[in-house]
């Protein structure tokens, strides 16, 4: 038809009105047709396939609580690809095998043995990495506990459950023994992972924000991103050589005394990426893959600005540069940190602090 001027149409009202009717619903075919498209390929908002096909919900929306709570619902989202489907993946397969767990018992009667429920359990200032793993895969529920500072995120059903583990068949490396097992009990044929961790893989971001640290080295004025295992069969096989650019991590294995029992003694094995030259990589590989502990992403954020003052460290105490790198310091140790007044370096530069 082409655009039409309104100020150009000298016929009935009648036709003024037909024509003002078209051009209305012309325009919300189009509005809404844009609307729904956007929503359609972000990922937080899905089209489903409701018996008319024209039912519009989200992977984040207040109203929907968890997926056994809407078998059908869970079912059409679980079947619609993301865009970050295996990057999502490949971090819930470390982050399983930092802190999560496979609640396998045994009836007594019976003696059969049943896999009861999966377990994530975290502080409560990490709950951020709880939300969001019960968001994107629209199942589960999390609890907090009621005298412990902790929360727990607990996928419960057997249907659940199911898609899980075959979604991080192949990628856990940690928790092989629970793991394994619970395949077994759900008729799942058990594919061994790789453990060399290949570049910009998600998994290790995984262990970061559960089991690893960033932490600051004050006496090497760097800073470091470190990971440590109890040593066995499994934690001893990882390699991450080739898991962040130009940057192999330095391998410390020591006997350890445990808190438990007594005077027992078990091996730990480190993997520390602690040479100055690697936090620039340590910064780009959690740009790529980002950390969902705020605390640790916090201070991965600030490597960047910390190598372009580190060398203010020797400078006169009055100086403008011990300031600026005293600024730095404090801010770093503060964030997240009720204790951060207890670092021994910290004396040095209160200096300026509330100034």
């Amino acid at each position: 038809m082409g655009l039409i001027d309104s100020c150009s149409i000298t016929n009935s009202s009648a036709t003024d009105y037909m024509l003002e009717t078209i051009l209305y619903v012309y325009c919300l075919l189009f509005i809404n047709t844009f609307y729904l498209y956007k929503l359609d390929v972000s990922k937080n908002i899905l089209l489903l396939n409701s018996e008319n096909n024209d039912t519009l919900s989200s992977n984040e929306l207040p109203s929907i609580q968890s997926a056994e709570n809407c078998k059908g619902f869970s079912e059409t989202v679980r079947q619609l690809p993301k865009i970050d489907d295996n990057k999502f993946w490949n971090w819930f397969a470390g982050i399983i095998d930092g802190d999560g767990n496979f609640d396998i018992r045994t009836y007594p009667i019976s003696k059969k043995r049943v896999l009861k429920q999966i377990r994530i359990k975290l502080h409560n200032r990490d709950i951020r990495i709880l939300t969001r793993i019960q968001n994107y895969l629209n199942m589960g529920r999390i609890r907090a506990d009621k005298n412990k500072p902790y929360s727990i995120y607990i996928l419960s059903t057997k249907e659940d459950m199911t898609y899980v583990l075959n979604h991080i068949n192949g990628l856990i490396r940690l928790k092989v023994p629970g793991f394994k097992e619970s395949c077994n009990l759900c008729s799942i044929e058990y594919i061994e992972a790789n453990y060399n961790i290949g570049l910009y893989d998600p998994y290790f971001a995984g262990l970061v924000d559960t089991d690893g640290s960033i932490v600051f080295n004050y006496a090497g004025n760097r800073i470091e991103c470190n990971l440590e295992f109890q040593y066995n069969e499994y934690t001893s096989r990882l390699n991450f050589d080739n898991t962040m650019l130009h940057s192999k991590p330095s391998i410390v294995k020591r006997e350890k005394s445990s808190k438990v029992g007594g005077s027992k003694d078990f091996k730990s094995i480190a993997f520390r990426f602690q040479n100055v030259n690697n936090m620039l990589f340590i910064y780009d590989y959690f740009m790529h893959n980002r950390l969902y502990c705020d605390v640790k992403f916090y201070r991965v954020t600030k490597i960047k600005s910390f190598i372009e003052i580190r060398k203010y460290k020797t400078s006169p105490r009055h100086s403008l540069e011990h300031k600026i790198y005293s600024n730095f310091l404090i801010d770093w140790l503060k964030h997240g940190n009720p204790l951060w007044y207890k670092v021994p370096c910290v004396s040095k530069y209160l200096l300026y602090e509330d100034k």
